[in-house]
């Protein structure tokens, strides 16, 4: 298997907990053109490295996109969690994918079970990205940016099927700054622009003015975006999770790193090394951030 796409800060794998497996693996498959590319349960020690005792022997499928990049949407099943909400918690809040036509799916995702949140509508600063918005059946939010070029500062994939792979997670923080830091000072890469700008997706979930504004920043390497990095607002909660679980949503996100030993912030356990995607058979490492999430480092080599 070639890793041609595994360069330092690059995503791998978002993971979601999704309280129906099948159902989430029907959604991606009919309206998404996402393939499973394994499916299994969840063994003790991937269930303790992710700190997550309860998940251990549950069912788990790993799906690509269409376009064959090795970027995983990892599904866990896990226990439904009535009390969360999509958008109001801190954490990962989305995975952005990138997409050719984003008319063309909007009109497609009508009919679907993904409960669309946001309209095709270009960026305030920016008509290189031309995003929708949609949440799956386990409350995980998905941006669909249709990628029309780069920006001046960062390059941004172009979409090589329809509906193709992560290239940018959001992370919902109660302070946007210290959210930056986690990644700047504990994994090396740094930061990228910072915008204050009104935030459709949040006033929305929140009931605010459409007009309100949030900040928010980036983490980049060189010219590569990863993590767009929310400033939320004073009623966002503490995510709610069953005890042992995996958080429900978007639960964590794996990114390649060079070595493990460059990290500057302890690990929640030893590294250890994993077999299946989005590991095979590499050594990796858990995190938490400073707005709780689960950030797992996989070693390049």
């Amino acid at each position: 298997m070639t890793h041609a796409m595994d360069t330092e800060g690059r995503i791998k794998a978002g993971t979601v907990n999704t309280p129906d497996l099948d159902g989430s693996v029907a959604d991606y498959e009919q309206w998404l053109g996402y393939r499973v590319v394994e499916r299994g349960l969840v063994s003790d020690t991937h269930a303790a490295h992710w700190q997550a005792p309860a998940m251990a022997g549950n069912r788990y499928a790993v799906m690509a996109p269409a376009s064959g990049a090795p970027v995983y949407i990892r599904f866990v099943e896990g226990t439904a969690v009535p009390a969360y909400k999509p958008l109001m918690s801190f954490g990962w809040a989305s995975l952005e994918l990138t997409i050719q036509d984003c008319d063309g799916l909007h009109e497609q995702l009508k009919a679907s079970p993904f409960e669309i949140i946001g309209e095709p509508a270009y960026l305030d600063f920016s008509d290189a990205i031309y995003p929708m918005q949609a949440v799956g059946r386990a409350g995980e939010v998905l941006y669909l940016n249709q990628v029309n070029g780069s920006l001046p500062d960062y390059d941004l994939p172009l979409a090589q099927s329809p509906v193709d792979h992560i290239f940018i997670t959001i992370l919902a923080t109660p302070d946007m700054q210290k959210g930056v830091d986690f990644y700047v000072k504990g994994f090396g890469w740094a930061q990228g622009n910072t915008y204050d700008v009104p935030y459709s997706v949040i006033n929305n979930a929140f009931g605010f003015p459409e007009d309100r504004s949030h900040k928010l920043s980036m983490n980049c390497v060189g010219r590569m975006v990863n993590n767009e990095v929310d400033q939320y607002p004073a009623e966002t909660i503490v995510r709610p999770q069953v005890d042992g679980e995996l958080p429900p949503g978007v639960s964590m996100v794996s990114f390649i790193t060079d070595s493990l030993d460059a990290a500057h912030t302890g690990a929640l356990g030893p590294a250890v090394r994993l077999e299946g995607h989005p590991y095979d058979g590499r050594q990796s490492a858990l995190f938490r951030g400073s707005a709780g999430e689960l950030a797992e480092l996989i070693q390049r080599t």
